[in-house]
């Protein structure tokens, strides 16, 4: 990732053209409450236009405020004054991509890791600039490097799959978009990568299924730690851009800090109906029942995002041991949006519970439908099949999620030998038993890797 030698860091870092003249901001023209955030670096900048710090406080203000074109202007002039700064060839790079000028960006992340060659999120940009502007070689190697790295896999997958697409080789970018959203169940674009392939493919009802889902999740990404651009978003203060924290602070597992800025944005705009709904999971997960039933009211008499509010309601009437009452939500949820794959299978549970295996298991047949790699629905699906005494069909379903070994596999190979085992195959069932109490004691599932050895102990002749 990094340059080939000192004298080529010199001269990435040192040629650069004259600094720009500073943007020209008519200021009378910005919203009240970017004016009066930006007025005074303005000033400040204008009044010394060679101080790096004061020219780089205003591109960052700019930035927060999304004001993109004089934004670059000032990140231009600040990069002349100090052409070895990191974080002004980053935050740049940031702007030129919500530009769309990909190539621009490459060039600017490519001067930025000069000076921190392993700052991830820079990685990751570099190899989505380098896609986006068709240097699809070097922003496959970029990829392949990144899939190593936990925090950017989900996006490195991706961008393999969209490389695989725009080669044409369809089944090659359905694995790597599956495996996406297999670590990232709501990465909104691997579910449109998924749905022009399928499409590709003439599998025209998981591409339908597939676009039902990028359009539910939308933009969600996976967090990712970006210490330099998150504090130019902390600049601004407004609901929208407290709304923008208050989701990446979820993400990152930080809820009670995520609760903060979602009750702020409120504050300052009560009808924000989505920072209601995502306080409903939020304040579940704390076990404030009081306050998440409060927020999913609010969502109810607005008339919006009304599945996923009757879903997350769902998981704390459940998590209450409220059994009827999840049921009916997860219901309501399913009446809004038939296609929300975690509304069966949370609804397929309760039933299972019921001892209602035969209704468990078409729930459980359609969260698969609506999500054709959701690996936990077609376990429970399994499941089910083996408790109705037809192992055959278990296995025709579970042999589907042997791929890929990750920590939730140990469960699901187990599942796949006792189904083996119902059929009267029992060497089969006793290699994939294997094979599952292996993966359990790799991923420290001591509990699970002892009942799989007390199981095969009964399967010894």
């Amino acid at each position: 990732m990094g340059v080939s030698s000192p004298w080529v860091l010199s001269a990435l870092l040192t040629v650069a053209q004259a600094p720009v003249a500073l943007p020209r901001l008519a200021l009378d023209s910005f919203p009240p409450a970017a004016r009066a955030a930006i007025a005074d670096v303005y000033r400040d900048a204008a009044a010394r236009p060679d101080d790096p710090e004061t020219v780089g406080a205003l591109a960052q203000r700019l930035h927060a405020w999304e004001i993109w074109e004089p934004a670059h202007q000032a990140y231009l002039r600040v990069r002349g004054l100090a052409p070895s700064s990191f974080d002004n060839h980053y935050l740049d790079a940031v702007v030129l991509q919500r530009l769309a000028r990909p190539a621009e960006a490459a060039e600017c992340l490519a001067r930025a890791l000069a000076v921190s060659p392993d700052y991830l999120p820079a990685r990751v940009r570099r190899a989505e600039a380098l896609l986006d502007a068709g240097n699809i070689a070097q922003s496959q190697q970029f990829f392949e490097a990144l899939v190593k790295e936990a925090a950017a896999e989900p996006a490195a997958e991706v961008g393999l799959g969209r490389i695989a697409a725009a080669q044409g080789r369809h089944e090659a970018a359905v694995k790597h978009f599956e495996r996406a959203v297999a670590l990232f169940p709501e990465l909104g674009a691997a579910y449109y990568g998924l749905a022009l392939s399928y499409r590709a493919l003439g599998r025209q009802d998981d591409a339908r299924r597939a676009l039902a889902l990028h359009e539910r999740y939308g933009a969600i990404w996976p967090a990712m730690d970006d210490r330099v651009l998150g504090d130019v978003l902390a600049l601004r203060d407004d609901a929208s851009a407290r709304m923008q924290r208050g989701r990446k602070l979820a993400a990152s597992g930080d809820l009670e800090g995520a609760i903060a800025e979602y009750e702020a944005a409120l504050a300052r705009d009560p009808s924000l109906a989505i920072a209601h709904a995502n306080l409903i999971p939020l304040y579940g997960r704390t076990r404030n029942w009081a306050k998440a039933e409060e927020h999913y009211r609010a969502v109810v008499a607005a008339g919006v995002e009304l599945d996923g509010a009757h879903y997350d309601y769902g998981v704390l009437l459940a998590a209450q041991e409220k059994w009827d009452l999840a049921a009916d939500a997860y219901r309501r949820a399913l009446a809004a949006n038939p296609n929300h794959a975690a509304a069966s299978n949370n609804l397929g549970q309760i039933l299972e519970r019921d001892r209602d295996f035969e209704a468990a298991a078409e729930e459980y047949r359609q969260a698969i439908a609506s999500q054709p790699g959701f690996r936990l629905a077609r376990f429970n699906l399994g499941r089910m099949l083996i408790a109705l005494g037809r192992p055959e069909e278990a296995v025709a379903e579970l042999a589907k999620i042997t791929e890929p070994r990750d920590a939730e596999s140990p469960r699901y190979l187990f599942g796949l030998a006792t189904a083996h085992v119902r059929a009267g195959r029992k060497s089969e069932g006793i290699k994939w038993a294997n094979e599952a109490r292996r993966l359990a004691l790799e991923f420290k599932q001591d509990e699970l890797a002892r009942a799989i050895e007390r199981d095969l102990a009964l399967l010894k002749p």
